[in-house]
Formats: C-alpha cells, sequence, structure tokens
C-alpha cells in the first residue's frame, strides 16, 4: 500500500516502541511513544508528515485490465478496472445545487471481455420524480460537471432502471477513475433533479463545491474517494480537485480548523490537483463534520471554501 504522505524515518533506539514488532499501523498506535509510529516491515517506526505527492496507487485492492502505468490529463490512472460500483443520487450533486424531495441510489458492475470491450450495467432505483432522462456523465468528478453525457434513456422509466451499455475506453477509464455520474432530469428540471457520482462499493466518498471568496459564486469542487478492505479499514485514497473559476492559488489544504491533513499539491500552469493521499490521514473525517477545503493566494488571501462531507455509500 502507497503510503501517500507518510515518510518514515529511523528510530531513535532511546524511543519506547521503536523496532517493536507490528503486523499493521494499528498495533503501533498501542505502544506509548513521544512520537507517532507506524509499521514498517514488521517494525515500529517514527512517521513524519512530510509534503510528499507519489502518483495513484495502482493497487487499491482491485486489479487493473491492464498495466496502468500512463495517467490521463487530471494525474489519475488511465486503467480500467473491473468490478463493483455505487452512488447515491441526491439534488446536492448537481451543479449548482437544487433543492428535491427525490431521492435515489444506484448500484453498477463494469465488465471487460476477452476483446477489451467493456461494459457497464446499472441499477436505479428513485423516488419523488419522474424522469425524463437518464445520462451517464462522463469525465467530471464530483462537484464540476461537463456536457459529455451518454444517454441511458429517454423517458418512460419507472424504478428500479437496470440496463447496460457499452463504454470506449475513455469512458470505462473514467469509471475507474471516480470522474462518472448518473444524473436523472425531470420536466421541472431538465438541467438535472438527481445526480450520483460513482465510487468503488463500500467506498467513502467527500464532495463539494467551491465559492469565491469575493462573491461568493460558483469556483470550482472536486471530490476525496477513501477505498476500504470491504469493511471499514482504507486501503487507497485519491483526490481530484479542479478550482477553474476561482483563479490560480499558491496553496490549497483540507483542514478542520487546525494544521492542514492533507496539502494539496499544485502546479503554476494549473488550476487543479489529483493524487493520492495517504488514507489513514482523513479518518478523523469520519468521527467529526465541519472539514473544510480551502485555497489562498500568494498574499495570504482566501480565494475559495467549501465544505467536505464524508460519509459511507
Amino acid at each position: 500500500m502507497l503510503r501517500g504522505l507518510a515518510v518514515t524515518t529511523l528510530c531513535l533506539l532511546a524511543l519506547p516502541g521503536c523496532n517493536e514488532e507490528c503486523v499493521d499501523q494499528f498495533d503501533c498506535a498501542k505502544l506509548v511513544s513521544k512520537s507517532a509510529l507506524t509499521c514498517e516491515d514488521g517494525r515500529c517506526v517514527v512517521k513524519t508528515m512530510l509534503p510528499t505527492f507519489p502518483s495513484f496507487p495502482t493497487d487499491a485492492g482491485r486489479p487493473a485490465t491492464d498495466g496502468g502505468a500512463q495517467a490521463n490529463d487530471g494525474g489519475l490512472p488511465a486503467r480500467i478496472v473491473p468490478g463493483e460500483y455505487q452512488a447515491r443520487l441526491s439534488g446536492g450533486q448537481l451543479v449548482p445545487p437544487v433543492s428535491t424531495m427525490a431521492t435515489g441510489s444506484a448500484t453498477a458492475v463494469l465488465t471487460v471481455d476477452d476483446a477489451g470491450v467493456s461494459t457497464l450495467g446499472w441499477t436505479i432505483t428513485f423516488t419523488g420524480l419522474t424522469p425524463t432522462n437518464a445520462v451517464l456523465m462522463v469525465g467530471a468528478p464530483a462537484g464540476r460537471s461537463l456536457f459529455n453525457v451518454l444517454l441511458l434513456s429517454d423517458g418512460g422509466v419507472s424504478s428500479p432502471f437496470s440496463g447496460a451499455v457499452p463504454l470506449t475506453r475513455p469512458q470505462a477509464q473514467a469509471v475507474s477513475a471516480f470522474r462518472s455520474s448518473f444524473v436523472l432530469t425531470s420536466a421541472t428540471r431538465p438541467a438535472g433533479e438527481l445526480r450520483g457520482q460513482l465510487i468503488p462499493k463500500g467506498a467513502f466518498i467527500g464532495f463539494t463545491q467551491f465559492m469565491k471568496a469575493s462573491d461568493g459564486g460558483y469556483g470550482g469542487g472536486g471530490q476525496l474517494v477513501l477505498e476500504t478492505d470491504g469493511g471499514f479499514i482504507p486501503v487507497s485514497g485519491a483526490f481530484d480537485f479542479d478550482w477553474t473559476e476561482s483563479g490560480a492559488v499558491a496553496s490549497a489544504s483540507v483542514n478542520q480548523g487546525g494544521p492542514p491533513i492533507i496539502q494539496l499539491p499544485l502546479n503554476a500552469a494549473r488550476t487543479g490537483a489529483a493524487g493520492s493521499f495517504e488514507p489513514f490521514a482523513l479518518l478523523v473525517m469520519l468521527r467529526d463534520a465541519g472539514v473544510v477545503v480551502s485555497g489562498d493566494d500568494d498574499d495570504g488571501g482566501l480565494v475559495f471554501q467549501g465544505d467536505l462531507g464524508l460519509s459511507l455509500r
């Protein structure tokens, strides 16, 4: 498992608990120590937090069908990951969000045959609306919208709504990289009434929409996805944020009113960031609300801010 932000250092001989045998990080967490310890090659060693950002993990407990070494333009893996996916549909995931009594959920399975053809099968359940269209929005993380959509139905569907559709390689990669969502439209909301971001079954997702500090308008958005081992133990984490409308920033971070939990890597030529992070850094988000994603400019002023909620789908 990639360690993301966590970087180990040599043990100090006088440090209690250092060099104790361990199976995982939880063994080291039980030890009395003046410094945080992590499990490294069966031994507890000192853990420090340095701003290093490795490439997105290629092993998230779900094997890819190809090498997966190439990355797309957002830094996420250009690989296809067959398996089960899920989504919770809500009006709050639309951009901008809408207030609706309608709700929904979805399950999906991404498969690849021997000829390399990808197919997405789905079942969507919903209440509180009569869909006029059902589409798969491809290429956008949560908190962002694109007009790149694949029509699943042009109306006349009832809940539950099931089907299957072949995907191009880029479309299958977008599903694998958590950049696809189901959108249901209605007569009163032709631009969309429900949206649900597809993530691996059993994973956690946090999504946000950034508000510009200057006028409170839409400034961007994105998501954090925490994959688990099928239970509650995280095995990998990925983030994908875009703040195009807010302009370039000098720094961006996820925090809870204190030191940053994650410091996002920035490229001066871009107004967004995507990559991986140490999943254990966000376990606190499962117990405490009010997590904020914020960005600051070169002068130290706030450029954007958005609340980030993390929940099990």
